[in-house]
């Protein structure tokens, strides 16, 4: 690893830590979303088929 002539970490620690930040709250926001009513049921949604089987397990069905 090459070696800094001046504290690169100082300096860019607070915009690191607010890319992190940022990306695990887009994430919970698109996961919420995906949950959604308006969006559970569109065949588009990634999570439309573990939320229909989720749906149909507590309907009671095998």
């Amino acid at each position: 690893m090459r070696a800094w002539g001046f504290p690169y970490m100082k300096l860019m620690h607070p915009f690191i830590l607010g890319g992190v930040a940022t990306f695990f709250a887009f994430s919970k926001i698109q996961d919420t979303m995906c949950e959604a009513e308006i969006y559970a049921n569109n065949p588009n949604n990634p999570k439309y088929a573990e939320i229909q089987a989720r749906k149909h397990k507590a309907e009671g069905h095998h």
